[in-house]
């Protein structure tokens, strides 16, 4: 058929018919594309009809050409030159257009409907067109609902081909349009299409008195009860980017669904080979909706189904026309995302009246202690993020939350934790400083990059939880990080992180009873993502709103763009207020796919089973005294027995008590540092200010250490060979131990900050007179005891009176005399599994003896001295300078030195005055608290090693910690404990004699 020829000096009129053009050759539709204000149709072969213009071109006079816009963007404009200029023949005319076309047996796989608004009259300017792909085939195959109850679990979402689909574009249609039909190929009244939200379009299709009778019309909820059943089909993953074809496929992306419609061209043909300025687009598109099937309003108990149809959708437009940061959405669209967002957040339930939960935690625990002991995904005592080896593991959402914070069955969106202070005035927890990416944002990132999720636990206090949390610490599942960006919150910009649940098909416990979610996880389109022109950084849309850039370094960082056509199409930008701020259902609700998606990470951890090999130290490992999961129940367990676990919930009877395989002395041994007979090699290491002295007596190496400025010394006594493998001596003891139960246990502390019970470190038991010291310990009598507790008691009184014979120069017998009145009354005996330790502590509590000694048996350990931090900075933390006389080692030892007889002075004559100069001194001295002193003394204490601590200045200055390395160790500790000091309550009910049996070491030598 011959081309249709066109004579370029003939006008159109509006009413005129329109005849369809063949199809065209590769330079005549590069030509089209110059040709804007053609609307006729190519190759229409359809009947007759009359085309009226957009009532915005009501007044418009084709013949005066109207005035050239001046472009407002910075982007350089690229002009196209046509290789081969079109010909007469490549032209339709537009009398030829009046004629009827011939029917066409061939059906067109694809049509398109070409609609432009008044920029598109004005040359070198660019018409913003938005065109859906919509299937023609009534028996093509829908894809089904997200979450269908028809819908099988593994079945494949199915996809319409793109051939299948027809262009129709949204904008500057009719208010009747016409859409084709497959069987008789004849125009079907269809009432005008929405516009996609995410376009920079600003007109608007509905009138006022229009759209209140939509709000009237029924709304159907699935595509089966839609009039467009057949045309359209509606899924989340139906917005997907269109791939770019070639030129030879060009003429294939010509579409014409109605008469005297004008040819579309795909913007990515053209971007990709003519090279035209088309600008970079980000957004998704929201679904086209019919004025009859978009639900305004549904019920809390019945959910919007993923109704959304697979749509190529593509958008072009010049900066110069519309900024694209406006971002109008139609009044109908608009509703409905505000009707969704309104049921979102009336789910939140926020205050203590809250519904009950549809289930209960798999875990769950009343304590924050035996939460961290227990789980390997948050082992943090103080901070609300667990994060380790560069990847964050858990993180916890309790009492101090923000009011923008979310949480549902399948969503959270919380702030970055860090740099809250507490309101004067409310008394509330806010930001006191902007935040910023720090390591655990970056930690964060990791898991995103490599597919780890993290596990949220929710504490009984936090706000947003839908639901009532039946325990104090309740853990949720785990879930994926997808989103990391910052916002403002008053005056200061806070990190924030949105967080969905991985495994989707697992019912989630926390979802209120009786309660269904408005919108399933999926169900809507996702959400807006455009790219600020001013830091090129693509952001989503978070609020409805309106888009903001959420780059903190911007200067558009967190405003709105809107256009005011009334001031010549300027700008004007606000930052939105804090309460108004709603957050974007499209945004909430999208779902990100992960590769691990729907997979069961295991929630309880550690097991700890046997391997059944008898392993000396198996039991004894960090799994063995770690918390567990209580199979009954699902409460952590910490484990607070020396013999094993035993679940600490009312209702729960269930117990736990592994075998012990024992460990032999012998392989206590170091290879590298042998025992033998002669006297041991110290490893210990001291400062400059500690003065040492060697003795060599009874098989031990005396290392004897003098501090600078106190009136005391500490004693390393370090056991050779013929000490450890004497009868009932050191190996003998060790191994009695482990068979023997002492009643060791984990003893109770202050709480603190931390919520529930919290219990130290170390199993112990104390023996004789009552010892009461951080952790209040029950104690025994001696009468009964295990051998090696009695066996230690006499041998550290010999080892106490053996060093008191040397610093006072007295034979044994006259010692012995002395040291009757103040032996030794007291038994503390404490249990070290692996990585088990005792921080920094001092031993100068009211009414103990000067002199404490420890007897260490088992593992190798480590300990270490160190000066308080109050006499090493000399000042308090609440900023009191410490009156104590300064030692060597201290800061400004000398200027606080001269200080130190006015200010005893001044502490007898006006007591005003002196308390005045202690808060001036630190200021004038430019003392700080922060920190604390390096050790002035390590000591490697090995197996069957003393440690003897002498003097009350030396408690009162320096205190001391122990670690250990190794499965099992024992420290056995002993003490005067003066009776009087004792309060009646705590004064023993059975009577504490004196030691019997009399143990000597001098027969070793």
């Amino acid at each position: 058929m011959e081309p249709a020829k066109r004579k370029p000096e003939e006008d159109t009129d509006w009413g005129e018919e329109v005849a369809k053009r063949p199809k065209s050759s590769h330079d005549s539709v590069q030509w089209e594309l110059q040709f804007v204000g053609d609307f006729g149709s190519l190759t229409s072969q359809r009947p007759q009809r009359t085309k009226q213009p957009p009532m915005r071109f009501a007044d418009t006079i084709p013949e005066t050409p109207p005035k050239k816009f001046k472009r407002r963007s910075n982007q350089p404009v690229v002009k196209t030159k046509l290789t081969n200029p079109p010909n007469k023949s490549n032209i339709e005319s537009k009398a030829e257009r009046k004629r009827p076309a011939e029917k066409n047996n061939q059906p067109e796989p694809e049509a398109a409907v070409d609609c432009a608004d008044v920029t598109s009259q004005v040359p070198g300017r660019w018409s913003p067109i938005v065109h859906l792909k919509i299937t023609l085939d009534n028996t093509s195959q829908i894809t089904q609902p997200r979450r269908s109850a028809l819908h099988h679990e593994d079945a494949a979402p199915e996809r319409v081909p793109s051939s299948q689909f027809v262009s129709v574009p949204t904008q500057a249609l009719s208010p009747k349009t016409f859409l084709p039909n497959k069987q008789d190929q004849c125009a079907q009244d269809q009432p005008p299409p929405i516009p996609a939200s995410n376009q920079g379009v600003p007109s608007p299709i509905v009138s006022p008195n229009e759209y209140s009778s939509i709000q009237k019309t029924w709304m159907p909820q699935t595509p089966e009860d839609s009039p467009c059943k057949g045309l359209v089909s509606l899924s989340h993953e139906s917005f997907k980017t269109p791939q770019r074809r070639s030129w030879q496929d060009a003429e294939g992306s010509l579409t014409y669904p109605t008469p005297g419609s004008t040819a579309h061209h795909d913007a990515d043909i053209i971007q990709n080979n003519v090279d035209l300025p088309v600008a970079e687009n980000h957004n998704p598109v929201l679904p086209f909706y019919s004025p009859w099937s978009l639900p305004l309003s549904t019920s809390l108990a019945a959910p919007v189904s993923s109704t959304y149809a697979e749509s190529g959708v593509s958008t072009e437009f010049k900066d110069t026309i519309e900024s694209h940061y406006n971002d109008p959405v139609s009044m109908v669209e608009t509703q409905h995302l505000h009707t969704i967002a309104e049921q979102l957040l009336a789910q939140r339930n926020v205050g203590p009246n809250k519904p009950e939960p549809s289930g209960q935690p798999e875990v769950w625990a009343d304590g924050r202690q035996e939460l961290c002991e227990t789980l390997h995904y948050y082992r943090s005592y103080q901070s609300g993020c667990y994060s380790t080896g560069g990847f964050v593991r858990g993180f916890m959402f309790d009492k101090v939350a923000h009011p923008r914070d979310y949480m549902d069955a399948d969503v959270i969106i919380s702030r970055a934790g860090g740099g809250l202070t507490k309101d004067k005035e409310s008394g509330e927890m806010k930001a006191g400083r902007d935040q910023s990416e720090d390591t655990v944002a970056q930690a964060l990132r990791n898991c995103m990059v490599h597919s780890n999720p993290v596990v949220i636990t929710a504490g009984i206090d936090n706000p947003r939880i839908p639901s009532k949390p039946p325990h104090q610490y309740c853990v949720l599942d785990y879930f994926k990080p997808t989103h990391i960006w910052v916002e403002k919150s008053g005056n200061s910009k806070v990190v924030r992180y949105r967080f969905e649940k991985l495994n989707t098909k697992k019912e989630s416990w926390w979802r209120p009873k009786d309660v269904v979610q408005p919108v399933e996880l999926g169900a809507l389109p996702p959400p807006n993502a455009k790219t600020c022109k001013l830091c090129s950084v693509l952001s989503p849309q978070i609020y409805l709103n309106g888009w903001m850039c959420l780059q903190p370094t911007c200067t558009s960082f967190w405003r709105i763009f809107i256009s005011t056509p009334e001031s010549g199409r300027k700008e004007t930008s606000y930052e939105p207020d804090e309460v108004s701020l709603i957050y974007d259902p499209r945004f909430l609700k999208q779902k990100t796919p992960w590769h691990n998606d729907d997979h069961d990470y295991p929630l309880i951890s550690n097991t700890a089973e046997l391997s059944g090999h008898s392993i000396p130290g198996e039991d004894t490992s960090v799994a063995f005294w770690s918390g567990m999961v209580c199979p009954k129940c699902g409460r952590c367990i910490s484990r607070l027995n020396w013999v094993g676990w035993e679940c600490s919930n009312a209702t729960c009877d269930y117990t736990r008590a592994p075998t012990h395989t024992l460990i032999s002395s012998l392989s206590l041994r170091d290879p590298l540092w042998p025992v033998t007979s002669s006297y041991t090699l110290s490893r210990d290491t001291q400062g400059p200010l500690v003065d040492v002295q060697i003795f060599f007596k009874n098989g031990y190496r005396i290392n004897r250490y003098n501090l600078s400025g106190i009136d005391g010394f500490i004693t390393h006594m370090i056991a050779n060979k013929t000490v450890l493998e004497e009868q009932g001596g050191p190996d003998a003891m060790f191994e009695e131990l482990q068979q023997t139960d002492i009643g060791l246990q984990r003893r109770s502390m202050p709480n603190g900050k931390l919520k529930g019970p919290n219990y130290c470190r170390h199993f112990a038991v104390n023996y004789g007179m009552p010892y009461k010291f951080i952790a209040a310990t029950a104690s025994q009598s001696f009468d009964g005891a295990a051998r090696p507790i009695t066996s230690t008691r006499s041998r550290l009184n010999w080892a106490a009176k053996l060093l008191l014979t040397q610093e006072r120069g007295k034979s044994m017998e006259e010692v012995n005399e002395e040291w009757k009145d103040r032996e030794f009354n007291e038994v503390l005996a404490l249990g070290y599994f692996e990585e088990q330790k005792i921080n920094y502590h001092d031993d100068g509590e009211f009414g103990l003896g000067p002199t404490i000694a420890t007897l260490s048996l088992g593992a190798p350990g480590t300990m270490y001295i160190r000066m308080k931090a109050l006499h090493y900075h000399g000042v308090s933390a609440a900023g009191v300078y410490d009156d104590t006389p300064p030692i060597r080692g201290c800061q400004q030892y000398d200027t606080r030195l001269a200080l130190q007889p006015s200010l005893e002075t001044l502490k007898q004559s006006d007591s005003r005055a002196y308390t005045a100069k202690r808060k001036q001194i630190p200021k004038d001295l430019g003392l700080k608290s922060r920190g604390h002193a390096r050790d002035v003394l390590t000591m490697q204490l090995g197996h069957g090693d003393i440690v003897i601590m002498h003097g009350a200045e030396l408690q009162k200055y320096y205190e001391h910690a122990v670690e250990h390395t190794g499965k099992l160790r024992f420290a056995l500790t002993c003490r005067y404990i003066d009776p009087h000091s004792l309060r009646l309550e705590d004064k023993p009910t059975y009577e504490v004699g004196p030691d019997m049996e009399g143990y000597d070491g001098s027969r070793l030598a």
